[in-house]
Formats: C-alpha cells, structure tokens, sequence
C-alpha cells in the first residue's frame, strides 16, 4: 500500500519546514535577524562560542528597525559602539537575499572603512544557515547535494548575490569622494559615519538623485555628531520639519549593560568629550563638546529678562548683511557699570520671504524710533559695489553698494568694522570671549558677564552655544554651519566696535632718556615745596 496522502517523509517535512522560515524571514526582518543573523562580538575571542554571536535586538535597535522599514529617509543619531552599523547592514543583507535585482550603495569615510563593511556583509552571510544561503564556489568543489537557493560571491567592494533565474542583488561598498555614486542607481544608499564624511555636501547632491524616485528608493545616514557637519544641519532640519528625515536617536544606554556607574567612569575618563561620544539625549549629541567656540556660554548667565533701557545709555547697532542668506541686526546699549546689553535683534528665518535691503533699513528705523543710536557697524562688504538691485528691484548692474540700499530705506551713518579683513574673524572671536568671560558681581554675588542678552534674541541664543572652532585655526570661528554665523558676525560686528573705542592701547615702554627727565621733574618740585 502507498502512504497517505497526508504523510509525508522526513525529507519533505524538513523542505516544509525551511519554505515555511524562509516565508517568514522575508516578511519579517526583525524575525530574520534576530533568528539568523550573527554579528561578531571581540569580547568573545578565544572563547568556546567565538566571536559569532546571536543579533538579539535591543528595544531601542528594535525601535530604530522599525523606523526603517517605515520610512524612506532615515537619519541615525547615535553614541558610540551600540552596533548600528551591524544592524543596517543586517537590515541590508535581508534586502538582499530576499530581493532579486536589489542595490545597495554603502558610503564611507576611507577604504579601509568601505572594506571594513564588505567584512562585516560577508561575516554575516557566511553564518547564515546553509538552505538560507551559501557561498558561491567551483563547479569542482560544488556539493553533491544540489541547492537551488541564492549564492553569493564578494571582492573587496562588492558583494554579489546570485537569484538563479532572476537579477543578481548588490551590495557596493565605496569611498566617500565627490562623485561617488553618480552613475549608479540604487534602492538603498547608507551613510556611515556621514558627519565625518569629508565631502558631505558634495557626496549628498551626488548620490540622492540615484535613489530619488517616486515609487522607490531609500536613505539612512548613520552617525555620532559632528558639530557644523551637513550630518547635523539635516538633523536639525528634520526638528524644524523642513526635510523628509524620520529621526532616530540611540543613547549611551541603549546598550542594556552599561550602567551609571560605567557612565560617570566614561565621563571621568573623557570630560571634554563624553557629551559628543556618549550623548544621552539629542541636545547632548549636537552639543559641540571640545569643539565649542564658546564653551563658557550659558544661558543662565548670559541671558537675562527684557526691561526698559533707560533712554540715557549709549546705544549703538551691530549687522550682519543677507539678502538671500539670513540678515542679522542688534541693538546694543551699555550701562553705567560696563555691561553690554543686546536688547533686540532683527532677522528671518531662511524659509521666510526674503527682504530688500531698503526694506531691512526701513524697518531698522521703525524699530529705532525715538532712540538715540550712536553708530551703526556693518559688514565690509556692504560697501562693495556690485550691483546690489534689492532696493527697488532694478537690474543687478545697477552698481549700488548695500550701504547705498540702506541710505536709500534711511539709514545713514554706517561704519564698517574697525579691524582689518585679514584679522577680522580672529578679532570677533577673541572680542566675545571676553564679554562672554563669566565673573562674580560683588554687589549681588551673582555669576554673570559683561554681555547680557534679552531673552528675546532667540536666534542669537540659539546660536553662539552651536558655534564651532575652524578646523584649521583654533583662534577663528567655523564659517559653517551657515545659519549660525549671521548672528555670530553682527553682534561680533558691534562688540568689536565698542571694544576697540574703549581699550586704551598699551603704553611704549619709555626710554632711559625719558625716565632721567621725570626724575629731575620731580626733584624739581619737591625743591620748591621745600622753598
């Protein structure tokens, strides 16, 4: 007699079995990787288990995961070392395998770290069980026992996974370089590491046409902070709502066994910059840690609540030009102590109307009505002639200066900075650490400083403490991230000016002659007292 119908030999249930996983795994990456997936894990070397390790996801990888899959452009914010790059490339290999035709574009930093990643694709796919994948290998040294499943082969730079019958799937690692990526089409691209990137911006208008179409195409950027990084300007875009990025944030903590002891030994061992590398919320990550420009700024101590300015202060104005960058203008004063005031300001946000610089000037003295403003100090290059046209719209070759468009609105009087172009920025930068330079005031025992700042210039606040050194000389102040440094120019601007009116410039060390002559000076008078 013939068996049942509905029995069935250990070999075909085995062959259930394995259809019935690998239908899950493709529908489930979660499932997938914390059911195959290995990762390697150097805290296990020489041991029996190996460095092979089970990916048991974390809630917050869990979390990042989801995002993921959910989303189209994703940015990762993250602290060291809690294995975020494993798990896009897990995330990455799950495509692959399971999607014929499918492309990966992986970015990094040098080509080391682009191998580094092949590595790591490669150490994933070799410990994925045998009827899931295998290696591709010789006619020769091909197993008896035929497999009809997906094979993979690798170089340096590229992983192939071969679909018999269909498009073979890619995973290209490369070099961050100016056209990386330019020819290709992906459905994936990753940016690991992306602040550190060196050509970020160039890197990214390069690569996202390649993904950027309508019915498919996905980004996740992957890094630590690095502060003036386009990394971190899309981040901080993506707060604001004006990109597509869905956010994810990965604390120190996500790491389940690193506890607050181990945290407060990080922060002993690197105090000046456990903030940057093991941030436990966004605001610490996008802190600029050791490369802060001003470190010694603080809210509490530098901004203050508005009130009345007595209208006997002096009173003098800082600006930044912009017309289709952001404007900035201050309005500063100084009471009879010595403490700068900035008690307005005047800007717009980059997503607002832009405005002439005839209006700017009108609108500077509305705002200044009944003021009595000694000076108003503007950028050099508002006295520039090149053809500024935003004062009435006129063609570009008009030849007008900005400073020609501001007496146009009204405003006369402007002065430009007292210090050379060439050592402007580094004036700037040493002028505001010494009106930054906190002190105790003997009268109230109050920490506070010699400028303080109406809590009513949000964008000045926001932007003296996002302010980064320039990479090449520590005494100057990052040109970018752009938004920052209109603020940061006009009041820097207006600060300068004041400074160098009252600081007397030291004294010529007086010559033995002279030093005689003050002597007999004064014998000469103590010779007539006496008489």
């Amino acid at each position: 007699m013939g068996r049942k119908q509905t029995e069935y030999t250990d070999t075909e249930n085995l062959h259930l079995r394995i259809v019935a996983e690998l239908d899950t795994c493709a529908a489930d990456c979660a499932s997938f990787i914390q059911r195959w997936v290995r990762i390697e894990n150097k805290d296990e070397a020489g041991t029996e288990a190996g460095v092979a390790i089970r990916f048991s996801l974390w809630p917050l990888q869990l979390q990042a995961l989801d995002s993921i899959l959910a989303n189209r452009l994703n940015i990762l914010l993250k602290a060291r070392q809690l294995g975020v790059t494993w798990l896009v490339l897990a995330y990455a290999v799950w495509r692959v395998v399971f999607t014929s035709g499918y492309t990966v574009i992986a970015l990094s930093k040098t080509e080391d770290d682009a191998k580094e990643l092949v590595r790591r694709v490669e150490f994933i796919l070799r410990h994925l069980p045998p009827w899931m994948v295998q290696e591709r290998v010789s006619t020769k040294k091909r197993r008896l026992q035929q497999f009809i499943g997906p094979t993979w082969e690798s170089t340096t730079q590229i992983v192939t996974i071969h679909h018999p019958g269909h498009e073979a799937a890619t995973i290209k690692s490369m070099t961050s370089a100016p056209g990386s990526g330019r020819s290709l089409t992906a459905n994936l691209l990753i940016l690991d590491e992306w602040a550190f990137q060196q050509w970020a911006d160039e890197i990214w208008s390069s690569t996202y046409p390649t993904v950027n179409r309508p019915t498919g195409g996905q980004v996740i950027g992957l890094s630590t902070n690095k502060r003036g990084s386009l990394f971190e300007s899309i981040w901080a875009a993506s707060v604001k709502g004006l990109n597509s990025f869905a956010r994810v944030f990965l604390p120190w903590w996500t790491d389940p066994r690193r506890t607050k002891e181990w945290y407060e030994q990080t922060k002993r061992d690197l105090p000046n910059s456990y903030l940057q590398e093991y941030p436990a919320t966004p605001e610490e990550a996008l802190s600029a840690g050791e490369g802060t420009a001003f470190p010694e700024f603080s809210s509490e101590i530098h901004v203050c609540r508005p009130f009345e300015i007595p209208p006997w202060w002096r009173r003098w104005r800082g600006n930044d030009p912009g017309y289709a960058d952001p404007f900035a203008w201050y309005w500063l004063a100084v009471s009879p102590d010595g403490i700068v005031y900035c008690y307005r300001e005047y800007t717009r946000d980059p997503k607002d109307p832009r405005v002439t610089y005839s209006d700017q000037a009108r609108e500077v003295m509305r705002l200044s009505k009944n003021e009595d403003i000694s000076f108003t100090v503007v950028g050099r290059d508002a006295w520039n002639r090149v053809g500024r046209a935003f004062s009435t719209g006129k063609n570009p070759s008009d030849g007008k200066s900005i400073v020609d468009c501001y007496i146009e609105g009204g405003l006369t009087g402007c002065m430009p900075p007292p210090t050379e172009q060439n050592v402007a920025r580094k004036a700037r930068k040493a002028v505001l650490h010494e009106y930054l330079k906190p002190f105790e005031d003997e009268r109230t025992g109050r920490t506070i400083a010699k400028l303080q700042i109406f809590s009513t210039c949000t964008t000045l606040i926001e932007a003296l403490p996002n302010l980064v050194v320039d990479d090449k000389d520590a005494e100057k102040v990052s040109e970018e991230p752009h938004i920052y440094t209109n603020p940061y120019d006009a009041i820097g601007y207006a600060l300068v000016a004041w400074h160098v009116r009252h600081s007397k410039p030291p004294e010529p060390e007086k010559t033995e002659f002279q030093r005689d002559k003050e002597r007999l000076a004064r014998l000469r008078k103590r010779r007539k007292r006496i008489v």
